[in-house]
């Protein structure tokens, strides 16, 4: 008897290729705590040497910014999201990341928001507007100019940053091993947790919804990841250049799903060079 192939249920994908491509910690053999500490201990480093705010914008106990000034008027205001699958990490893991944007002459946002399973995907991106929509409310007292809102993001981070190009009008956008397209995140394991359907998963993929300043955009993927998180990043830019955006895409060749991010914290990288050209 010939053995029956497994259904495909996504593209090219049996269930478990699905699971697997969209498993990050399976390219650096399930080991990820390092990174996390990394995280921590870089994110503790620059809230010493910076002096961070946090501003409340919900009543939600993770609905809150942490906030750093820039030092002279009219300067850029960069707003970070946070990854980590809707379901783990907060802001001050990623304190870091407002190192890089302040050392540069900007004003730093980074956000927390709820996560699933309390939390839906619709919940999530509600959140994060709002929390767009309080830090630009103060950007006088942050020194910064609305007109110069950088957003961005890692993961499903990129996915929020993205869908705030939908609504607010950003000056840029940049993006580190997004998820544009949640068609196949619904259909893979992921969903137990962030349980999304066909409509949630389309109207919250930046894929799906023309930007509205089609700007510039910087994306950057780690060669060590799957096809398809370059796959999806690949497509993203090709749609913001079709919107009639400019879309740069960063080689990381070097990187995993986790390192790209550590990236930022070596002011001569690719990626944080990347960074510094949109807060000009």
């Amino acid at each position: 008897m010939i053995p029956r192939e497994p259904p495909l249920v996504y593209g090219q994908y049996t269930q478990r290729e699905l699971d697997a491509q969209y498993d990050t910690s399976l390219p650096v053999g399930g080991i990820v705590e390092p990174y996390f500490v990394r995280f921590r201990e870089a994110s503790a480093e620059a809230r010493q040497r910076l002096a961070f705010r946090m501003l409340r914008y919900g009543v939600h106990e993770r609905e809150t910014v942490d906030v750093v000034p820039a030092t002279r008027p009219g300067s850029p205001l960069f707003l970070w999201v946070h990854g980590g699958y809707w379901r783990r990490m907060s802001k001050d893991d990623f304190s870091f990341v407002a190192a890089r944007a302040v050392d540069a002459g900007a004003a730093a946002a980074i956000v927390n928001y709820p996560l699933a399973p309390e939390a839906s995907l619709d919940r999530i991106v509600a959140a994060v507007h709002a929390a767009c929509d309080s830090v630009l409310a103060c950007s006088g007292e942050l020194q910064a100019d609305p007109a110069r809102l950088v957003a961005g993001g890692h993961s499903v981070g990129a996915q929020l940053a993205g869908m705030l190009a939908v609504d607010f009008a950003l000056h840029a956008l940049f993006c580190l091993s997004g998820l544009y397209d949640l068609e196949p995140i619904r259909r893979s394991q992921i969903n137990e947790t962030i349980a999304m359907d066909e409509s949630s998963a389309s109207r919250n993929s930046p894929l799906h919804h023309r930007p509205r300043v089609p700007g510039r955009l910087v994306l950057a993927c780690g060669g060590r990841e799957q096809p398809e998180f370059h796959r999806q990043q690949h497509e993203y830019a090709a749609a913001w250049r079709e919107w009639g955006g400019h879309a740069r895409e960063v080689p990381a060749p070097r990187h995993d799903h986790f390192s790209i991010v550590l990236d930022l914290t070596d002011s001569h990288s690719v990626t944080s060079r990347a960074l510094i050209s949109l807060l000009k």
